[in-house]
């Protein structure tokens, strides 16, 4: 089975020979074209193209606005970004707030970046010594030393990746981490599977600072080309298949302070770690992804690349800061400078950069007690629907089935009810006289509340997504799952529709959710949320793996998109298993047909959407979720209960002979 996959020869000789290989797309299969096989192809019987069926009127007239990859989704996201505004607007109206409190940080932000002059301004004095300290460094040991500053300071990110996350072998605790890249200064390293081209952004955007600070186009030029060098040592030394994961747990290890100071022989890890006011004996546990990732970042962190570490030092901290450097000319051409009318510029500054402060108040305006109630009411039914579903999967030995209910039992759900203000003492110590000096001292609030987290047990009902995000989220570390505000709108949820509607519509994304405990990754971490696969007996990993196979079988043999490309079924595995799961689960709750088609129907209305040409592309390509057509189609086509509600036959679209239909849990 030939996938549309890119293919590009990448070496660090080709890229010094100036040569640019282009990006091969596979020849598809030879496949016969059949009614289902282009999404929104025709108006369609639901039996034929349920996908089709439901979304055709809506999509076939719909247009793309300039810029936008969708168009014609049943939901429509500016809504949330409207709510969002309408918040900051109000507050910033209002008067008399507590300080402290997220009224004040947000209505004195929005006046602080009122009154600033980013046009006539000077470069602020902290900010352009610590440029001429970068340029200045004389050794490696110098510049980490100005990195661990900038990083606990002014809230960058660390240049050799450390931060705090969660342990993924000790469920819920935060450790330190080395993150890995997945792109250095706008170069992505996915992009660079298929071309050299982002390394000309690389390299502008090092030359941009460079000139900005002084230095003449030939040696900018010069340090230029080696940070595209050094970019595409650690490119080179990435373990690229973690890159593309969404979650890298199986390449996860855990080490100590004092391995990873083995590890960076160019660095003195100890020594940085305590500059970013973390006291971490030798032994404290550190959490890593990409072993060899980090070998090919210590090996560039060298004196003899000094001046290209500069270079990419520098354009760390422009990015951060960019608002406050329009003093620096030759920066306009390489980095993006709003020019939208300065109100707008305030309100997506606040939106982008206080959601810790908005994400309550659009709460409290937007989210309601009957609400929360119901979505926590379906939360537990779907729940004890995967207990059925468990309780019965035959193929599981008994005491794996006790183990997965025991896990469904520990699930929590975190919605808008667990967000809550914070405590306005945190921020009552702020003291600035413009906006920049307000942002800084904010981001260095920030570090030092990230840098408390360390050493904690993670507290599962705690809000980690904000409630203003369109998203809905499983968290394996904590065996929660997240629904937010702002996903709890018409068509997912309307507290007005009858429950079958909401249940094919949020009620499948929860059970979506829930179906990913027990997918073919997440089912490795047990109940407490610790990744262990040995938790799971042998032989219904065995038999698991099996069904992972027929699983990926039945996505790759039988749904194309226009009728030529394939998803990649190994790609997709853990949220078609998702999906799959879920629907069974939602269907099981069905008392009748009519029960059945409004949840179908609803199911089949919240993923419409139309995608440009490229953008499919790229999802079939890059994404973990397969296109919206095919979780529609794919999805229902293997469900008995479909060919219920609709009397499937064959000869039909949607119809799969039996003995080649799947089932996540049967």
């Amino acid at each position: 089975m030939k996938h549309f996959k890119g293919i590009a020869v990448l070496c660090a000789s080709a890229m010094a020979a100036g040569l640019l290989p282009g990006c091969m797309a596979v020849e598809p299969d030879e496949v016969e074209p059949s009614e289902a096989s282009e999404p929104v192809a025709s108006a369609a019987l639901a039996e034929d193209d349920y996908y089709s069926y439901i979304n055709y009127d809506r999509l076939v007239d719909s247009e793309f606005d300039y810029g936008d990859a969708t168009a014609g989704s049943a939901f429509d996201s500016k809504l949330i970004t409207q709510q969002v505004e309408d918040v900051i607007t109000s507050t910033v109206a209002g008067s008399g707030y507590e300080e402290g409190t997220e009224e004040y940080i947000i209505r004195n932000a929005y006046n602080s970046f009122m009154a600033y002059d980013f046009e006539g301004s000077d470069i602020p004095s902290d900010l352009e010594e610590l440029f001429n300290r970068i340029d200045n460094a004389s050794s490696v040991e110098e510049l980490m030393a100005i990195d661990a500053e900038l990083v606990s300071e002014y809230g960058t990110n660390s240049l050799i990746g450390i931060t705090i996350g969660s342990d993924y072998l000790n469920s819920g605790v935060y450790i330190l981490q080395v993150d890995q890249y997945k792109s250095i200064n706008g170069a992505s390293f996915e992009d660079l599977e298929e071309d050299y081209q982002p390394l000309n952004t690389l390299k502008d955007r090092c030359m941009a600072v460079l000139e900005a600070v002084g230095h003449d186009e030939e040696y900018s030029e010069t340090v230029g080309n080696q940070a595209g060098y050094i970019a595409m040592d650690i490119y080179n030394a990435t373990d690229m298949s973690v890159v593309r994961s969404s979650m890298p747990f199986y390449a996860y290890q855990r080490i100590t302070v004092s391995e990873l100071d083995e590890i960076f022989t160019n660095v003195d890890i100890e020594a940085y770690v305590e500059a970013l006011g973390i006291s971490a004996a030798p032994s404290d546990a550190v959490g890593i992804v990409d072993r060899g990732q980090i070998e090919g970042v210590n090996s560039v962190l060298t004196d003899e690349n000094l001046d290209a570490l500069k270079a990419w030092e520098m354009s760390i901290l422009a990015g951060n800061y960019m608002r406050f450097l329009r003093a620096f000319e030759g920066l306009r051409d390489y980095f993006t400078l709003d020019s939208r009318p300065i109100e707008e510029q305030a309100i997506s500054e606040i939106e982008s950069t206080f959601v810790d402060q908005t994400d309550p108040l659009f709460v409290e305006q937007y989210y309601d007690e009957e609400t929360d109630l119901a979505l926590r009411s379906m939360c537990d039914d779907i729940k004890e629907g995967y207990r059925e579903l468990i309780s019965s999967a035959d193929w599981l030995t008994e005491q794996t089935q006790n183990d997965l209910l025991v896990k469904l039992d520990n699930i929590v759900y975190v919605t808008g009810s667990n967000q809550t203000r914070h405590d306005p003492a945190i921020y009552k110590d702020l003291n600035y006289d413009n906006y920049y000096e307000l942002l800084v001292q904010y981001n260095r609030i920030i570090y030092l509340q990230n840098l408390e987290r360390l050493g904690r047990e993670a507290d599962r009902t705690e809000v980690s997504m904000p409630m203003q995000i369109f998203n809905a989220c499983y968290d394996p570390c904590l065996n929660n799952i997240t629904i937010t505000v702002a996903i709890a709108n018409a068509p997912f949820f309307d507290i007005n529709a009858d429950y079958y509607t909401n249940l094919g519509g949020i009620g499948a994304v929860i059970a979506h959710e829930m179906g990913h405990a027990f997918d073919s990754n997440c089912i490795k971490f047990d109940e407490t949320g610790s990744y262990d696969p040995s938790w799971i007996d042998a032989d219904d990993i065995a038999t698991l793996e099996e069904r992972n196979a027929q699983a990926v079988s039945y996505f790759e043999d039988n749904f194309t998109i226009y009728g030529i490309y394939h998803v990649d079924g190994e790609q997709t595995l853990g949220e078609n298993y998702a999906d799959l799961g879920g629907m069974e689960c939602v269907t099981s709750l069905a008392k009748d047909d009519e029960d059945l088609r409004l949840i179908f129907e609803n199911y089949g209305l919240i993923w419409g959407e139309k995608l440009t040409d490229t953008d499919l592309l790229d999802q079939i390509y890059y994404d973990e979720h397969s296109p919206s057509y095919i979780r529609v189609n794919a999805i229902l086509s293997t469900l008995d209960a479909f060919y219920e509600a609709y009397d499937v036959t064959e000869g039909d679209g949607m119809y799969i002979a039996p003995e080649d239909r799947i089932s996540r849990w049967h």
